[in-house]
């Protein structure tokens, strides 16, 4: 009778919590359904396939793809895994102004993961970062990135490691999440389990 009971508040545990999960997937793993190629002859480079998203460039060719939606405050979540040595992917947030870097940067030669790539901030190119990407990010493998965005501030996980807060100073308030295939190497990187919650504007 114990046994029954413990699982039958299980269950009710897990209901509840799927109930207060308000996240919903960005990608069907089936379609780029709800998302959109910059620039569109690029579009190829984007697959959907077994489930993942898949993104490579044998051209070497550069493309964001964009969430049809616009957000404000919101968390998204994503897991990747790197299929090449070197790659250059991100995250981008409400637009192209701000991006949480995957991967080796090409200015600095380094792996910048999780770190918060602003140029247009006028503090350095990188002015959110953390010295404990090669410690936590596992390359080859896949990882798990959250990234929380509220008014001006980026917080970003990497494997449920908190990374980088940063807050920008010319970050839009509404805008697209983007992914990105950055130009001039060639990667092959995957992506699955993505998606985002809306979050109530902080006061």
């Amino acid at each position: 009778m114990k046994v029954i009971q413990k699982l039958a508040l299980l269950l009710i545990a897990g209901l509840i919590l799927s109930a207060c999960d308000s996240s919903r997937s960005l990608f069907d793993g089936q379609s780029l359904d709800g998302w959109v190629c910059d620039p569109p002859e690029q579009a190829g480079d984007w697959k959907a396939l077994n489930g993942e998203l898949l993104g490579e460039n044998p051209g070497e060719q550069a493309s964001i793809i964009w969430t049809t939606d616009e957000f404000r405050d919101f968390e998204v979540e994503l897991e990747y895994m790197t299929l090449s040595d070197d790659y250059d992917t991100g995250l981008f947030i409400r637009g192209i102004s701000h991006q949480v870097q995957i991967g080796i940067s090409r200015s600095l030669q380094k792996d910048m993961t999780a770190c918060i790539y602003a140029p247009e901030d006028e503090q350095g190119s990188y002015p959110g970062q953390t010295d404990k990407v090669t410690e936590i990010h596992r390359v080859g493998e896949w990882n798990h990135l959250k990234v929380h965005v509220t008014g001006k501030r980026i917080q970003t996980f990497l494997n449920g490691e908190p990374m980088v807060d940063y807050t920008g100073r010319v970050l839009v308030d509404e805008g697209p999440i983007g992914l990105q295939l950055h130009g001039g190497v060639h990667m092959s990187v995957k992506f699955r389990n993505i998606k985002v919650r809306e979050l109530e504007p902080e006061v």
